[in-house]
């Protein structure tokens, strides 16, 4: 009889996480269980999220929103910066969790007709199956006041990198062992971040280096939202280098304001989602989604992303023989075929 004993170690779950069912990491929800979905089942404790804003910041807004509401829905600790929202303001208007994602169908335009063949693709949402975490929000409806006195949340509004670091440090001190710290900064190095020692450079990526070296430290998991578009006029080799930063990196390309906002082929969609970085953390390899190929959209009560196609080819009613092949034949009368 052999003497191999399987060791075993019992380890309390951190409320709100779960491990990942790809790597075995503990992973908390974004708050959206469609970017949960693309992210391998949530994001990793210990990692940073980057998201590139949409040029009128709507969208990404969004998801900011959901990424605090998750936070105070799992009793876990909050930490909200912004220079260009009032946090309180903000976070009187998170979403309200409901038990269930009931209205998946009553949302669904009659329009909206999927072509025989993607009848048999799996769409890019959550809401599909499997094991979940996280939680369902109505956007339409804001979360209660009484939830959110109950919650461990801290602001910062004012100040300059430095001064923003100094109060993280402090938050995460007071972080119990068991539980997570949400940090979400929205709208990091927009114009008001903009110093007049002409350093910003240099500040917002040593500013960054240092919040991850806090994320690896501690149990704590970072949102940050940042205008890519603006910083890419400042300095072309600074967003490269920040999404090196980075553990994952979103871009929102929105349709507002462009052309694409007209063409058939987008109007089921608000933008195109691309994925620009996702790492390895603690892992030989990292999650690897099954496409690529993905859109966004605004629902009424919710932000869905999806498996982006273009619309089917339909044929023309009123000309059905235009589209008939011409083939070879040795005789008939058929116009399409080539006699001989």
């Amino acid at each position: 009889m052999s003497s191999f004993r399987k060791r075993t170690q019992e380890t309390k779950a951190i409320p709100g996480t779960r491990s990942s069912l790809y790597n075995g990491q503990t992973i908390a929800s974004t708050g959206n269980p469609s970017l949960d979905h693309i992210l391998g089942g949530g994001v990793q404790i210990g990692s940073l999220l980057l998201i590139e804003e949409d040029p009128h910041v709507v969208y990404s807004k969004v998801l900011a929103k959901y990424f605090l509401a998750e936070g105070v829905v799992s009793k876990q600790s909050l930490f909200f910066g912004s220079l260009d929202d009032e946090p309180e303001d903000l976070l009187k208007k998170l979403p309200k969790p409901v038990e269930e994602d009931s209205n998946t169908s009553s949302e669904t335009s009659p329009d909206m007709r999927i072509a025989w063949r993607y009848n048999d693709l799996p769409q890019v949402n959550s809401e599909q199956g499997g094991q979940k975490i996280g939680h369902h929000f109505n956007i339409l409806e804001q979360m209660s006041s009484e939830d959110l006195k109950e919650s461990d949340i801290s602001t910062w509004s004012k100040g300059s990198f430095s001064e923003l670091i100094k109060k993280l440090a402090q938050k995460v001190k007071t972080v119990k062992e068991d539980s997570v710290l949400r940090i979400c900064l929205t709208s990091l190095g927009s114009p008001l971040w903009y110093s007049e020692n002409l350093e910003f450079s240099k500040d917002i990526l040593k500013f960054l280096t240092i919040l991850r070296a806090i994320l690896r430290t501690y149990n704590t998991i970072a949102f940050v939202t940042i205008p890519m578009g603006l910083l890419e006029k400042i300095d072309e080799k600074l967003v490269p280098r920040i999404r090196n930063l980075a553990d994952y990196s979103i871009q929102l390309d929105s349709f507002a304001g462009t052309d694409r906002e007209t063409v058939p082929a987008f109007k089921e969609y608000n933008g195109i989602l691309n994925i620009r970085k996702l790492s390895a953390l603690n892992t030989l390899t990292a999650f690897n989604p099954e496409t690529t190929d993905l859109a966004f959209k605004l629902r009424r009560k919710k932000f869905v992303i999806e498996k982006f196609h273009l619309p089917p080819e339909l044929q023309d009613a009123e000309n059905p023989q235009d589209d008939i092949v011409p083939s070879l034949s040795c005789g008939g009368s058929g116009k399409k075929s080539l006699d001989f």
